[in-house]
């Protein structure tokens, strides 16, 4: 692999880490994203900011000058909307004669739920571009169109919740949350999730409770596993928990990494 291969290469995570950003402070959860294969100067990149700031001021402009690549994320925003700024992007370019070619457009998580790999394959995409006359590409992700798997997390603490719910959405579960036991069971009845992610200090009905009443469905719920993730660390709670049936055992507080890679084990 050449320097400047390995280089693009490299530049794709800081642009994937930013639009993961803006997607989990997203409101909508939802971002539009244009990309670009441009040589912009400092004053040519300042004038193309404050044009498309006039119809979208929350727009974030990504422009990596050593290879000639620029993104512009635009928060809250779908394809079609991403789209009209796009043409609004190519303009500009055309009318400037500025060097460069190919243009892309997707919108996350519309076009599916990005992932780093995503970066680099719409970079491949516009690689060869070699001119602005080319039409405007849209990028769709392969997997968007696949199954998600259901997580339910039940914890009383709503930081938990929370941070579970944005970074698995980000992974591309679909993610409910409930804060008692009472509640994590219905939702359990009403979704049939392929995992639930459940504290044992639970109010209403604790994590005992519940993982029972899920093992007594046992028949209808057989595909659904349960991960307990909970601050008890005593070894009787382990074993009780695993003579019940649990998949999986982790303490807090917890490696996000490591509690990523067991979903993923627990749902292959």
């Amino acid at each position: 692999m050449s320097m400047q291969l390995l280089q693009e290469k490299m530049e794709t995570a800081p642009l994937f880490y930013r639009l993961s950003r803006v997607l989990v402070e997203s409101a909508e959860t939802a971002c539009g994203l244009i990309f670009a294969k441009c040589t912009l100067s400092e004053a040519r990149l300042a004038r193309l900011k404050e044009k498309i700031s006039g119809p979208d001021p929350e727009a974030q402009f990504y422009y990596a000058s050593n290879y000639g690549r620029l993104a512009i994320l635009l928060p809250d925003k779908k394809l079609s909307y991403t789209h009209y700024v796009s043409l609004s992007v190519k303009q500009y370019l055309q009318d400037g004669n500025i060097p460069g070619g190919g243009l892309l457009i997707t919108s996350f998580p519309e076009c599916g739920v990005p992932k780093e790999a995503d970066v680099q394959a719409m970079h491949d995409m516009i690689a060869d571009e070699a001119d602005n006359d080319n039409p405007i590409l849209i990028y769709n992700q392969p997997e968007a169109k696949t199954k998600q798997s259901t997580i339910l997390i039940i914890d009383e603490d709503a930081t938990v919740g929370e941070l579970l719910h944005s970074r698995l959405r980000m992974k591309g579960y679909e993610v409910y949350t409930a804060d008692n036991g009472l509640d994590g069971l219905r939702l359990f009845k009403s979704l049939s999730p392929d995992l639930v992610i459940t504290e044992l200090s639970l109010p209403v009905y604790d994590g005992y409770e519940l993982i029972r009443s899920i093992r007594g469905e046992k028949e209808q719920y057989v595909d659904c596993s349960i991960m307990v993730l909970s601050d008890k660390r005593m070894e009787r709670d382990i074993s009780a928990c695993f003579e019940m049936g649990v998949a999986d055992y982790m303490t807090k507080p917890y490696s996000p990494v490591e509690l990523e890679a067991r979903i993923r084990r627990l749902l292959q």
